[in-house]
This record gives structure tokens, sequence and C-alpha cells, in this order.
């Protein structure tokens, strides 16, 4: 029987004091987390109290009930957290996601030259815009684009070369390059 089992708690409290630090340093090593060893420290000695009457002493000491005590309580602790862990290996790791912040960043900065080139082209007129647009954009060869506006090959190339001169005279356009990275 345990001082205080007869609800004598000033007993009790001397019991505790005597040997808190004792099994604070055992749970400790158990648990390996002081915030843990702390709960289980205080969960051996709500069991001592709520037991008191029939706490088994060994050679008149508490010390080895205190320290089984607190063997089975971090092992009941730690048991869901090891099966919880494992179950977690288990799960395969997802893919890492490629950090988009470098082509946003890029995109923020080719705004304002984006926007440049966007009315330089505005600044064409229709005809030039359309040969810009099928010859640099789309890739389609002069022959192609004469046959699509109905327009000589060789009017074609000068009109594109045309276009592409009053672009690149633009304020502000050092080197043409679109925004789907086709240069003018």
């Amino acid at each position: 029987m345990v001082a205080g089992a007869h609800g004598n708690g000033q007993s009790f409290g001397v019991l505790f004091d005597r040997h808190h630090d004792r099994v604070f340093r055992y749970s400790f090593r158990l648990v390996r987390s002081h915030v843990e060893a702390e709960d289980v420290t205080a969960m051996v000695f709500l069991e001592a109290w709520r037991r008191r009457a029939r706490v088994r002493l060994v050679n008149g000491s508490i010390i080895a009930w205190l320290l089984a005590t607190a063997t089975n309580v971090a092992r009941n602790r730690l048991c869901p957290a090891l099966r919880y862990q494992r179950m977690l290996n288990k799960i395969p790791r997802p893919e890492p996601a490629p950090d988009h912040s470098t082509t946003v960043l890029d995109e923020l900065a080719a705004a304002p030259a984006r926007r440049t080139v966007q009315d330089a082209f505005r600044g064409l007129n229709h005809h030039d815009q359309k040969i810009l647009s099928l010859c640099v954009l789309e890739e389609l060869s002069a022959p192609d684009v004469g046959e699509i506006l109905g327009i000589a090959p060789g009017a074609v190339r000068a009109r594109l070369l045309r276009a592409k001169q009053r672009v690149s005279h633009t304020p502000n356009i050092d080197s043409l390059t679109l925004h789907s990275g086709k240069t003018l």
C-alpha cells in the first residue's frame, strides 16, 4: 500500500517529490521528447494515486512499480505513433512538383516588352500584320503565304522585310522576340 492510500494527499505529495525526477528521466529515455516525458510522468503518478491501495512495493519501495508503469504508459503512447508512421511509409511519395515561380517571374518581367511588341504589331497595316503572323508565327513559306493571300511570293518577302523593319525601329525594342518565342 502506498503512502496516502487512505486519501492522505500530503503523503502522496512527498512520494511525488521524491520520485518525480527519476520517473521523468526514465520516461525521457523511453520517448525522447520532453513534452511526451512530462505526459508519461504525469500519467504514471495519476495511476499511482488511482491505484494507491493496490500498488505493489518491492523491498519497501514504490520506484520499481513507478518505472514499470512508465514503461507501459510510454509503450501505449508510442505504439499508435509507430503504426501510423509505418502506414505513412507504405504510401508512395508524391512526385515533386516543378517550381513554377521562375516561369511566373519570367512572365511578369516579359510583360512590358510583350506590350511594346504588341503595340508595334498593331501599328502595322492589316496586310503586313497578316504576312508577319503567317510567316513568322505560323512559320509558313513565302510561296504558301502568297497563295493564301493571293499575292506573289516576292511581294510577300518584300512586305515581310518592310514589316520587320518597321517593328524593329519601334522605341524600346532591341531584340524583337514575341511571347511565343518566335523572333521577328
